[in-house]
């Protein structure tokens, strides 16, 4: 294994519950009545995948669903970069895999801009090779561009990579990129069967040094 690619929220950094509640909040502004475990249900879809279904869901589509996305968005990041919650045991995950000489890269849906802002504001920017974001490409997860692109660029092979997901869309876009899948699903879903699809489940990302 020469590679690790992890995703971005709720992996190295504990954003989905802020992103959740960006979205209620914007949502709630705009008059549709969503709520923050109807937001936390649609985890691992992007921003404006979220915003679409929960329009059609409220029987809102004549809202400007764009100026929705980019409310979202801000708020969302507001809320990042105040609070940057960055996982336990990131920070010694990180250093481990730079020891060992294994490159580490990210591979998200989200913005390259608030990729590159997160990793800064968190400290953590120096232990990245790589920064892949779907955001620019023609498909997001599931399909595997933004992970077969990030192994591209770390010149590793897919099969040499180990990808690093909590949500089942992202588990499908490593496995369909060919890679080595580790879950860290949140104590809700911990237990479900789909997680069988992945090579490991753990718990907290601690637990890594375990595997690699």
């Amino acid at each position: 294994m020469k590679a690790v690619i992890f995703d971005m929220d709720g992996v190295l950094i504990n954003s989905e519950p802020l992103w959740k509640k960006s979205g209620m909040l914007v949502l709630n502004h705009y008059g549709v009545p969503v709520t923050y475990d109807e937001m936390f249900n649609m985890t691992g879809i992007p921003v404006p995948g979220m915003v679409d279904r929960v329009c059609q869901l409220y029987n809102k589509n004549d809202l400007n669903k764009s100026e929705i996305v980019k409310d979202f968005f801000n708020k969302g990041i507001e809320l990042i970069l105040t609070e940057k919650p960055i996982m336990d045991g990131v920070v010694e995950c990180l250093e481990l895999l730079a020891q060992k000489n294994i490159k580490i890269g990210i591979a998200s849906a989200s913005p390259l801009s608030l990729l590159l802002n997160i990793v800064e504001q968190c400290d953590i920017a120096k232990y990245f090779d790589y920064i892949s974001s779907a955001d620019d490409m023609p498909y997001n997860k599931p399909h595997p561009m933004v992970y077969l692109n990030a192994a591209e660029k770390l010149n590793v092979s897919p099969k040499e990579c180990i990808g690093i997901e909590d949500s089942k869309t992202g588990m499908i876009a490593v496995k369909a990129a060919s890679m080595k899948c580790v879950v860290i699903p949140n104590s809700i879903e911990y237990d479900h069967s789909y997680w069988d699809v992945a090579d490991w489940k753990i718990k907290t990302i601690s637990e890594l040094k375990n595997i690699i």
